[in-house]
């Protein structure tokens, strides 16, 4: 009886000592586990903080930081505000202020004031294009394409402006296009505005020096070089036509028609 009654006492007591011995292992694993994962990354956790280290810039204002990353750094395509790039041409932007801060009196007004907010804008991209110096298409690819004053894409005529293989008659003929449907448009918005004699002679001012601009950039850029570049590689700016090797040891014809 004895013997059985010690057994009973030591039953709860062993059992207590156990409830202890998984407690301690329990906290044992909790702490090692917790100290493993802050102390091991995941591996592409870990390649993102460690690219990111090496593109950040050392400070805001170097120059040098800027060319080891990607992003805006060198501005957004096509600017803030109406028209598009109006940052690089200020009579652009200073002629569509003028014409949308009046009242439009005609039905025409407003599908006009749209038109040549999109003149413009191809006005302004077009030399943000030609002056950048990364040389790329990439203000002009955002213009749509408009019958009623393209002759084709502005992102089209830039591209063969870098490569050189744009005539200077079709140069002109585009940019001819743009001056007289801008005049035309410009006209009846003053029109359509009930703006004074000066304001008109104003506007059209503005829109004559952005066009005589934007001239002489795209024909200096597009037109005054007889090597083009094609995929990297030099290239003759005109092709010249095909002969067979056959006709060219013909001697010339000299007999009766």
């Amino acid at each position: 009886m004895d013997r059985i009654g010690h057994s009973a006492q030591r039953g709860p007591m062993n059992y207590f000592v156990y409830i202890l011995i998984a407690a301690g292992i329990a906290i044992l694993v909790t702490f090692v586990g917790y100290h493993w994962s802050k102390n091991t990354r995941p591996e592409g956790f870990g390649f993102t903080q460690t690219l990111a280290a090496a593109v950040r810039p050392s400070s805001l204002g170097s120059k040098s930081g800027f060319k080891d990353i990607e992003g805006f750094y060198a501005g957004p395509a096509v600017g803030a505000g109406a028209p598009n790039c109006l940052r690089s041409s200020a009579d652009a932007a200073a002629l569509y202020e003028l014409l949308s801060t009046h009242p439009l009196v005609t039905s025409e007004g407003p599908d006009d004031l749209r038109e040549i907010q999109l003149i413009l804008s191809k006005i302004a991209c077009f030399k943000r294009d030609l002056t950048g110096v990364a040389g790329v298409v990439e203000a002009t690819r955002y213009q749509p394409f408009s019958t009623t004053h393209d002759l084709e894409p502005v992102a089209e005529t830039t591209a063969r402006c870098f490569a050189k293989t744009i005539p200077q008659r079709d140069l002109s003929l585009s940019l001819d296009k743009w001056g007289s449907r801008g005049t035309l448009l410009i006209k009846r918005l003053c029109t359509s505005e009930q703006l004074t004699e000066a304001e008109e002679t104003k506007a059209l001012q503005l829109f004559g020096t952005a066009m005589a601009d934007i001239t002489d950039i795209a024909l200096g850029a597009c037109c005054n070089s007889n090597v083009g570049v094609l995929a990297g590689q030099p290239q003759p700016r005109m092709v010249n036509g095909y002969e067979p090797v056959s006709n060219q040891e013909l001697r010339p014809y000299k007999g009766y028609y």
